[in-house]
């Protein structure tokens, strides 16, 4: 798998991920995207987003390792 088709995945992973979550990704993470960095390499970039997302997501990261939960490899 390419670099790129690997970071599209992650950002479909992602954008899953934060919807199950509760999380609006069209209006809180609406620069969500895989993109190619200068040097060729690719990225995920959830843009900018409000301090009342950022927020939400900081809490639900917090909740989440408080109960032992812990990020899976993608694929795996």
């Amino acid at each position: 798998m390419s670099g790129h088709q690997a970071a599209r995945r992650a950002t479909d992973a992602l954008a899953v991920a934060l919807e199950e979550a509760g999380f609006d990704v069209g209006r809180a993470y609406p620069e969500l995207r895989t993109t190619i960095d200068q040097t060729g390499a690719a990225r995920v970039e959830s843009g900018p987003m409000e301090p009342a997302t950022a927020v939400q997501l900081a809490e639900l990261l917090t909740r989440a390792a408080g109960n032992g939960i812990t990020v899976a490899t993608l694929g795996h």
